[in-house]
């Protein structure tokens, strides 16, 4: 065993981001992946010669450990700004049967909207100030905000701000990005999100989101299809044991510090005796869950070129959005995905497309007619849940974590977002590197 030597469990880009730092520190790494692919909700597929980024679909201009990372990485040049050329944060709701358009950081777009009433637009000025206090939140820090958060998102806007905005606003804003129900989100976390993201530009890469751990990957020693099934402390002299499975075999490795980059509902289940902080903690995390439904049309109609909706669950819809564009090539390619109060992963992909299929028919029957291909892609955890009480419970957590020779990382300790995943790798190789590496 090296002098230093670090074991990575799980190239999400958390844990990638962590072994890359380490690596850059001086230390032997080794990252132990139980997919064949690495990247977590960070990855770009080819799906009928068309890229899709079916987890994480941007970054933002906040991303500051991101946008440090890729200077160093040198791939600056293939970073892409594709915000609309508007700074603003812009909306397209369904409402009675028509789609209304309103760009929030717009007061004339934001004064003519017709998507809700005079009275709910004018409610919008009590948000104002909750948004420059939690603006001054450090993103990357959320338990240090202010207050507390006892009431979820819906309960904050009904009794502070105005019921109607969360209803045509801010639930399927929520429930489009992150398929997050109103229990799903602490107010307390959403003021966060908005005062830190709301007026960020917006990029991807050249090739895909999925550039950026493949990038990370190539520069490391990943095995893949390692699934790692315990952890054993390290007694006497011995290092950190990791054993782990591939295929019929199983294999053991040993280092000085293991960092755990697994989804936290799933990271108790790797030690044969957690630590109370551990025990504490990790029975809070959850994610939450949604299929998404990609598909193609052809046909030259004008109402194919472009079309972006959101659906408020107040309406009658199944879905939550639709969206459609031309590419190049002529082809129609677009997105749909059922409501978070509607979908189940029991639901068969048969009957995800029926539901779906019913509702594209009623909204866009051109769009519905000329479709060609169509494909199911579910992700069993798609971004954690920060409901009331999380933050307080990270907060705890964070007081004493009780790692060394163990450490953790990954979006549930920061943010529901790409960004968050890695910054919380870079924290995770800080904290190494700050500390002892092996706990009395």
């Amino acid at each position: 065993m090296t002098t230093r030597s670090a074991i990575v469990v799980g190239a999400g880009i958390a844990g990638l981001t962590a072994a890359w730092r380490l690596k850059q520190a001086g230390y032997a790494v080794q990252v132990l992946e139980a997919a064949e692919r690495v990247g977590g909700r960070m990855i770009s597929i080819s799906w009928q010669g068309i890229r899709i980024d079916p987890g994480a679909e941007f970054v933002t201009g906040a991303d500051r450990y991101l946008h440090e990372m890729v200077a160093q990485l040198g791939i600056q040049s293939r970073l892409i700004n594709y915000s609309e050329e508007q700074t603003g944060f812009f909306v397209h709701i369904m409402r009675e049967g028509r789609v209304h358009s309103v760009n929030f950081m717009s007061i004339p777009s934001y004064l003519r909207w017709s998507g809700v009433s005079l009275a709910a637009r004018l409610s919008m000025v009590k948000l104002l100030p909750h948004l420059l206090r939690y603006s001054r939140v450090n993103p990357y820090f959320p338990e240090q905000a202010p207050g507390d958060d006892h009431l979820d998102m819906q309960q904050f806007f009904y009794r502070h701000i105005n019921a109607e905005m969360f209803d045509y606003w801010v639930e399927p804003t929520m429930n489009v990005m992150c398929s997050y129900r109103p229990a799903d989100l602490s107010g307390q976390m959403l003021l966060i999100l908005f005062g830190n993201y709301l007026q960020q530009k917006l990029y991807t890469f050249d090739g895909g989101l999925g550039l950026l751990p493949d990038t990370l990957a190539g520069q490391q020693e990943v095995i893949r299809g390692a699934r790692v099934v315990w952890i054993e402390m390290p007694a006497g002299n011995r290092g950190t044991r990791v054993i782990y499975r591939r295929g019929e075999d199983e294999h053991v490795a040993e280092a000085q510090v293991v960092v755990v980059a697994v989804p936290g509902d799933a990271a108790l289940s790797l030690f044969p005796a957690p630590r109370p902080a551990w025990q504490a903690f990790f029975g809070h995390v959850r994610y939450t869950t949604s299929a998404k439904v990609y598909f193609i049309a052809e046909g030259d109609e004008k109402e194919l070129d472009h079309g972006a909706i959101m659906f408020p669950s107040k309406e009658s819809w199944q879905i939550a959005p639709l969206g459609w564009d031309r590419q190049q090539d002529g082809r129609v390619f677009g997105m749909s995905a059922l409501r978070a109060d509607v979908y189940d992963p029991a639901m068969s992909d048969a009957e995800i497309l029926e539901r779906v299929n019913a509702d594209i028919a009623r909204c866009q029957p051109v769009l519905a007619r000329r479709m060609t291909h169509q494909m199911v892609f579910r992700w069993p955890r798609k971004v954690p849940a920060f409901p009331p009480g999380y933050l307080s419970a990270l907060r705890q957590f964070k007081q004493d974590m009780q790692e060394g020779p163990i450490y953790f990382c990954g979006d549930y300790l920061i943010a529901p977002s790409a960004g968050s995943a890695l910054a919380s790798g870079w924290q995770c190789a800080d904290r190494i590197l700050a500390g002892p590496t092996v706990r009395p």
